[in-house]
């Protein structure tokens, strides 16, 4: 029994694409601008927490309260972190981080703390099964 060599290379591609798919759940982009009393929010990180299954990663907040993220289909508690850098700490390469803080005093977050734990934050979103979701996230 003779076989054609032309067709494993066709072959061999079709069983590889079928075994490199995506992983893990099927995600939806999700954009929009975080705002606090009205005005955007300079910095910080958003994350969206599902009811149900992981929680994706976290999205920056750039200069213009922007972000950007991925997340799954459904419903979501919603988390809000916006902690300025510390200032005032002395260079130290021994320490984690390059920097010794001791004695300076921690940052002031720019929004209030219940914002920062999806038990306390008192925000949902929806995310749809679309090419693009905004949600746009007002805090108080």
């Amino acid at each position: 029994m003779k076989t054609n060599r032309r067709l494993w290379p066709p072959v061999i591609l079709v069983l590889l694409t079928l075994g490199c798919g995506q992983s893990g759940p099927k995600t939806y982009p999700v954009a929009g601008t975080v705002t606090y009393q009205g005005k955007p929010l300079p910095l910080g990180i958003v994350m969206f927490v599902p009811n149900e299954g992981p929680s994706g990663k976290p999205a920056a907040i750039d200069e213009h309260g922007r972000y950007r993220l991925d997340a799954t289909a459904g419903e979501h508690r919603v988390v809000v972190v916006a902690m300025p850098p510390r200032q005032g700490g002395r260079p130290d390469p021994n320490i984690e981080g390059g920097y010794d803080y001791t004695g300076v005093p921690e940052a002031k977050s720019l929004i209030p703390k219940k914002y920062n734990h999806p038990g306390t934050s008192g925000i949902r979103a929806v995310v749809k099964e679309q090419p693009q979701n905004t949600i746009d996230i007002a805090l108080e």
